[in-house]
């Protein structure tokens, strides 16, 4: 079984309140956040990634602002170099299921004033808690802000890749996913949002 392709959104500049993504890696994974305008992204980044290590931006400049893990920086250094997709909300099931997985959401989005409060609120009180991978990441950030719900739809994928291709293809990938939803669910916190 092939891995589900990308039908990105057709390009366009981001919107305020839009949920942006780039490729990482060579699309070894993905990388989320909520585009707030002004050019500026914000986003959950694991505590490896400080603010001070990144160089001088001339279009970032005062407006950068990192509380925790979470940061505000310009749409150039969110990017860094690779292509800009925006993640679609309100996809049918059936064109979920052909989809690369965190790409697309089946929900709907709230409307953009409610996703930049919750992504600036975040911000603010740096209260989305720390990265983890599988549990807390940037995509689990960007659709809590869009939807209400922290979930990494990028995290599943890779779950059901390894499990169609590896030892336990036989057991059924959604048994392993449910377990990693359930879990998932027993460690996050209840949002406000």
């Amino acid at each position: 079984m092939g891995q589900p392709q990308s039908k990105p959104s057709k390009p366009r500049f981001p919107q305020p309140g839009d949920h942006i993504y780039c490729e990482r890696k060579g699309g070894l994974y993905d990388h989320h956040g909520i585009y707030v305008g002004d050019d500026m992204v914000i986003h959950l980044r694991g505590a490896a990634k400080k603010l001070g290590e990144l160089p001088a931006c001339h279009k970032c400049g005062d407006k950068r602002v990192e509380n925790g893990e979470i940061a505000k920086v310009c749409i150039d250094c969110f990017i860094d170099g690779d292509t800009l997709q925006i993640y679609d909300y309100g996809v049918t099931y059936p064109e979920f299921s052909k989809r690369k997985r965190g790409t697309c959401c089946p929900r709907y989005s709230r409307p953009p004033d409610l996703v930049i409060s919750a992504a600036t609120d975040f911000l603010e009180r740096n209260g989305f808690g720390p990265y983890d991978m599988f549990t807390n990441n940037c995509e689990h950030f960007a659709v809590c802000c869009k939807t209400g719900s922290a979930d990494s739809y990028q995290i599943e994928g890779h779950i059901e890749g390894v499990i169609d291709t590896g030892p336990f293809a036989m057991v059924g990938a959604s048994v392993f996913v449910a377990a990693y939803s359930i879990s998932k669910g027993i460690s996050q916190k209840s949002s406000s949002w």
